[in-house]
């Protein structure tokens, strides 16, 4: 008997997440497209993620972007507990605290991109001005703080190429059946 009042219970729960949290939490992106999930969690400023098509964003993840904007193009997706960071703060302005320094600089906030087919493991941070290459993985835990190569798998900190994703026959094959 428990195990089907947990059944139940967790199907309502689903299914309430699905026909009413998920469609109020896209209300705030960008803008996005079709089949995209959002988890448990998701915070920061949504106003500034643009989604593609086919993306899934996992559970708690964080958004910090004041100025610049995320981008997240087709077939994206996210761990849980990544956390996105599109800006800094000035260190450089003398006579006054960093707190009160509300001035910024272009170079202070730039956009993050993902160009698609990617997949951002369990706890990653990315920094801002970052694009992720288009197939590229990034190991959970890593901290990004540069751009990422095509088809390529990325991990630590500071995030380093740890390896191709495909040998260059498999990613020539890879490109062909995916039409590109």
């Amino acid at each position: 008997m428990n195990k089907a009042i947990w059944l139940l219970v967790s199907t309502i729960s689903k299914g309430t997440h699905k026909l009413f949290e998920e469609p109020i939490k896209k209300c705030p992106l960008g803008k996005h497209g079709t089949n995209v999930y959002i988890g448990h969690g998701v915070k920061g400023n949504l106003e500034n993620v643009f989604c593609g098509n086919n993306v899934s964003l996992g559970g708690d993840n964080l958004f910090l972007s004041s100025n610049a904007k995320v981008r997240i193009g087709d077939n994206v997706m996210f761990g849980p507990r990544v956390t996105i960071v599109t800006g800094d703060h000035r260190i450089d302005v003398v006579g006054k605290p960093m707190i009160e320094v509300i001035e910024k600089l272009p170079e202070n906030d730039q956009d993050v991109v993902f160009e698609g087919d990617n997949w951002i493991g369990a706890n990653v941070t990315i920094l801002k001005g970052v694009t992720i290459g288009k197939g590229s993985v990034i190991a959970g835990g890593a901290v990004v703080t540069k751009d990422v190569s095509k088809y390529s798998v990325w991990g630590g900190i500071p995030a380093k190429k740890l390896r191709d994703r495909f040998k260059p026959d498999e990613l020539e094959k890879h490109l062909y059946l995916m039409g590109k």
